[in-house]
């Protein structure tokens, strides 16, 4: 039994959404530019993705889940501290390894590419369907479901195996955010975990 319902949490996202204005404009101007860095990649991209992803971490570990989630679930400092957790393998495994962050002319990496941009784009869309509308829609870089959507999608074009590792946590929350959307019947129930499935098979089809 969660401790809010469908209407409690769509309210919550559009105080949110008022609250950090335009915090929102910014994240997914950021976003975009992680997107064009995997499919136009340079030398650097690896560090200028993965620093984009980590503030994206830490936003949502400490703005969205300590200081605006807590208030309505008693276990938002368990996942804000899961954020923090992912930021900083991200630090070892994005900025200090600086591996290539790029898009392959194959499955493995169009799918990759593919699932990025269903985060950055698609999720906020579908999010938006509720009853309270695009107010309470959630974006990559503020939200935490876009934001491990994208840092699966990102991941899955990353050189080296040690991408696992970093796929972990993003891969929980897309299970916990979709069982929370399942059990409250909100419109972002399914994509999650179908995101989370299809990060999982590119991953192992680029293997």
């Amino acid at each position: 039994m969660l401790p809010f319902d469908a209407e409690v949490l769509a309210s919550s996202y559009t105080q949110y959404n008022a609250a950090i204005w335009p915090a929102q404009a910014v994240a997914l101007l950021l976003a975009l530019a992680a997107l064009w860095l995997a499919a136009a990649p340079r030398s650097w991209n690896g560090r200028a993705i993965g620093g984009l992803l980590v503030c994206a971490w830490l936003w949502c570990g400490v703005v969205y889940f300590f200081q605006h989630f807590a208030r309505y679930d008693f276990l938002a400092p368990v996942y804000g501290w899961a954020f923090l957790a992912e930021a900083a393998l991200l630090v070892w495994g994005l900025l200090w390894r600086a591996p290539r962050i790029a898009v392959r002319p194959s499955a493995a990496g169009l799918a990759g590419f593919a699932l990025a941009l269903a985060a950055v784009l698609l999720l906020p869309l579908i999010s938006g369907l509720g009853e309270a509308g695009f107010a309470s829609a959630r974006l990559a870089g503020v939200a935490p479901g876009p934001t491990a959507a994208l840092t699966l999608g990102l991941l899955v074009l990353m050189e080296g195996r040690r991408r696992w590792l970093l796929m972990i946590l993003p891969l929980a929350w897309c299970a916990v955010a979709g069982i929370q959307a399942w059990a409250l019947n909100l419109p972002e129930a399914w994509p999650l975990p179908v995101l989370g499935a299809v990060a999982v098979l590119a991953a192992a089809l680029r293997n």
